[in-house]
């Protein structure tokens, strides 16, 4: 299955221009109205949900949950808005810490830096982690170690234990083998275009396997939605230039894979994703353009950007991988397209897809997603003690 990008003008000034919205008095407005809005939307979809729903198990609360996010979504994409994103450059009150500790993670050496990673505009720089549990350090994990990198469209979010998202790795913390995770805070689009992010994510390991000695085989990668991008990047940054080794597996939640896609929309070249009617997840083309900079736009038709467009035989010798994703999703298909191309490489690869469940299920307590999210977590801990024992088979 190869999912090429259609006939894109990627030369197309329209596509790297920013929407008025960006900028006051514009911004306000916009904002204003989408969320003053929501005074008579919500009690509209409630009566609306209360006669029909979506899918059949969703609750009335579940469906005005998916769409008043829905709703908020085009926010960060049309007014760059940041939300949830911390100051890179402080340490947090060990206060503010219960269940993790904070580190320093430095920037890489040069001599790692390679291919699509070298850029004279963007360098390494020194960025947070947090790490769990706060009771252990890394470098004396008996067991698993997770690198976890968080969503949120490289537009918002964090690495700390209070973002709704890590939720992931405290329950992976918790139940799984991976009893010591690295949660990286990584620079998002306001912060700096590509190759910080991949920078970021590269020194994350860096810091593990050179820094504190952790072998690579007993190092799993773990990402949620913008992270589930970031995690592939990386993997596919290692494969490509062999500057370190391969983790011992990647996990990816509700993963983004496609980012040539919102392009070609925009272009009506493509259809929307599935799902999108009913889904929380709202895209834009914007926050895609925005993370590539300077950068040429192709960039994000490549496997380092669109993992699930990469031709036949690009990932032979991969590390076993576990995709979960909901069926309710709009990444659904995206995520079904990676796990073709990855098992017909003859990757241990696991799909997991549970039933009726929206995007991000895992890391947004919000919508009552409970039986779908235990589910997921069991399956992901049932995969992670194959890892745990060598196997890196299907489960």
């Amino acid at each position: 299955m190869i999912i090429i990008a259609n006939a894109i003008d990627f030369s197309d000034p329209a596509l790297k221009k920013l929407p008025l919205t960006f900028h006051q008095p514009f911004k306000g407005i916009y904002a204003f109205a989408r969320i003053s809005s929501l005074i008579v939307l919500i009690p509209a979809w409630g009566i609306y949900y209360s006669i029909t729903r979506p899918r059949e198990s969703w609750t009335v609360k579940e469906c005005v949950s998916n769409r008043m996010i829905r709703w908020f979504m085009p926010l960060n994409s049309y007014c760059g808005l940041h939300p949830l994103s911390l100051d890179k450059t402080k340490e947090p009150s060990p206060e503010s810490l219960k269940e993790t500790s904070f580190i320093w993670i430095e920037p890489v050496e040069d001599s790692l830096i390679r291919g699509i990673a070298l850029d004279d505009k963007v360098k390494s720089v020194r960025v947070p982690g947090y790490v769990w549990p706060k009771t252990q350090a890394l470098e004396d994990a008996e067991d698993l170690v997770g690198l976890w990198i968080h969503g949120g469209g490289y537009m918002m979010g964090n690495a700390s234990e209070s973002f709704g998202e890590s939720e992931i790795p405290r329950q992976l913390s918790k139940r799984s083998r991976v009893k010591n995770i690295l949660s990286l805070d990584y620079r998002l689009v306001h912060e700096g275009c590509h190759p910080a992010q991949l920078l970021d994510a590269l020194s994350a390991y860096t810091h593990l396997v050179k820094t504190l000695g952790i072998s690579s085989s007993k190092i799993v990668f773990m990402g949620a939605c913008a992270g589930g991008n970031l995690v592939p990047m990386l993997v596919r940054y290692l494969y490509e230039e062999k500057v370190l080794p391969l983790p011992a597996g990647m996990m990816l939640f509700s993963p983004v894979l496609d980012m040539v896609i919102d392009l070609e929309m925009k272009q009506n070249l493509s259809g929307p994703r599935p799902n999108t009617s009913i889904d929380m997840l709202a895209t834009s083309h914007i926050p895609n353009v925005r993370l590539m900079g300077h950068n040429d736009l192709k960039l994000l038709a490549s496997p380092y950007l669109s993992s699930n467009r990469a031709f036949p035989g690009s990932y032979k010798s991969y590390p076993p991988t576990f995709i979960s994703i909901g069926d309710a999703e709009a990444l659904k298909r995206e995520a079904e397209q990676l796990h073709h191309l990855m098992k017909n490489d003859g990757v241990n690869v696991i799909l997991d897809e549970q039933p009726d469940a929206s995007h991000d299920f895992l890391g947004v307590p919000i919508i009552p997603n409970d039986k779908a999210r235990e589910n997921a977590i069991v399956r992901a801990c049932e995969w992670i003690e194959w890892i745990g024992h060598g196997e890196g088979t299907g489960i």
